[in-house]
């Protein structure tokens, strides 16, 4: 009578203790919201570029459609573009000999739900021209020996370029900066009344400038000594 007692007691306790269990884990917690996205939905937004080898090429020419289009050229060992993967549809790559031909077609606004970055990034070992019509042209690294460039973006830049012959011109308004950790031996630059040039890089030889006046030209003090004005 004892041991059946006891037993039944046993089973009582088990059954509070249960339902004392299922209780607590069956109440609503209160959960802390935390402003701001985990680190694996900020890598997971981070833009998408693709990367795409392309043959060699020694010319290059950028005709835009509609809209601002950056292009950045930088020298390497390979030729490849990279480009924002919700723009590359709306980009078109042609050759004729060894001039890569790359034309934007007009593009839709960028939305949060579809974000387009009009970017271009071209890598070449050699590049001996550049005629373009990017709203911005930024030039990077490249050593070589004759540079050309008929520009018509309303900014182009040299950084880190070692340029023998660096040939400049352009018929629309355009604003040359080259930069200070550039060095060229003679600069070319055919400069209009829309256009202006920031020449603080070291030129060795020549700076011959064709311009309708200085108002718009700035030199470093090094550089006015190598300046040769030809008259427009």
């Amino acid at each position: 009578m004892v041991n059946k007692r006891r037993w039944f007691i046993s089973i009582v306790v088990l059954v509070v203790m249960a339902s004392g269990i299922w209780h607590y884990f069956s109440l609503p917690k209160n959960v802390k919201e935390v402003e701001g996205l985990a680190e694996y939905d900020s890598l997971a937004q981070q833009p998408p570029f693709k990367k795409i080898v392309l043959r060699p090429f020694k010319h290059v020419v950028v005709n835009c459609d509609l809209g601002p289009v950056k292009v950045y050229l930088e020298a390497d060992r390979k030729s490849y573009i990279e480009m924002h993967r919700n723009f590359m549809k709306y980009v078109e790559i042609t050759y004729t000999g060894d001039t890569l031909i790359i034309h934007t077609l007009k593009t839709p606004k960028s939305t949060k739900e579809k974000p387009i970055q009009r970017q271009i990034y071209l890598h070449s070992p050699d590049l001996q021209s550049y005629w373009g019509e990017a709203t911005q042209t930024i030039f990077s690294d490249f050593a070589t020996n004759r540079l050309t460039v008929n520009s018509r973006s309303s900014y182009i830049r040299f950084v880190s370029c070692e340029i023998e012959n660096l040939t400049l011109t352009t018929n629309k308004a355009c604003n040359y900066v080259l930069d200070p950790s550039c060095s060229f031996n003679h600069v070319f630059a055919r400069i209009n009344k829309s256009s202006a040039l920031t020449c603080l890089a070291r030129v060795q030889t020549e700076l011959r400038l064709t311009a309708v006046n200085l108002t718009y030209i700035t030199l470093s003090q090094q550089n006015a000594s190598k300046l040769r004005i030809v008259k427009d």
